[in-house]
């Protein structure tokens, strides 16, 4: 027996990799029938071709390092792709490594758009708190961040102004 609306979900699978509530939404978006998209969704699961787990482990990990994304930013759009709760939870809770790589890259990101020397100033360093605030990063984690890397950036200017024929320098 066929079933259309199996037929359009193997075709929006393979263009790209759905959560089981996108999938739902977008096929009823389409007008197929809640018994067809059952049906549509049993066959995907004989042929294991819906997996929220490795998905989302795959999208925690792709955004957090390529787009900066901290815990709770991560959490939050797993959600509203129609994740479970406590699976978008768990998937969110990356290691050491990873969530240090998010940071990193969300410094990054955020520092572009910051002004020139924005350590100096506390409305500049207020500004990349609350920029990394809405990555998803905690309050305290992005308050450490802020304050680690201003310091760094004040040591490295110091030492670029202390660079030998520098007309600033007192010696």
């Amino acid at each position: 027996m066929k079933n259309p609306a199996y037929d359009k979900a193997l075709k929006l699978i393979t263009r790209r990799d759905h959560f089981r509530a996108e999938l739902v939404e977008k096929l009823r978006r389409k007008g197929f029938e809640e018994a067809d998209i059952d049906r549509a969704l049993e066959r995907l699961d004989e042929l294991d071709l819906l997996d929220d787990e490795g998905l989302a482990a795959r999208f925690v990990e792709f955004r957090s390092v390529d787009r900066g994304w901290g815990p709770r930013r991560l959490t939050m759009e797993l959600r509203r792709r129609g994740v479970d709760g406590d699976l978008a939870e768990r998937a969110a809770k990356v290691g050491d490594e990873l969530h240090d790589r998010a940071l990193e890259v969300a410094i990054r990101k955020v520092e572009v758009r910051a002004k020139p020397k924005w350590w100096r100033l506390p409305e500049g360093r207020a500004r990349l708190v609350k920029s990394l605030i809405a990555r998803g990063f905690t309050t305290d984690v992005a308050y450490r961040t802020v304050s680690r890397v201003a310091d760094e950036r004040e040591s490295s200017d110091h030492e670029t102004h202390d660079q030998l024929g520098d007309p600033g320098r007192l010696s």
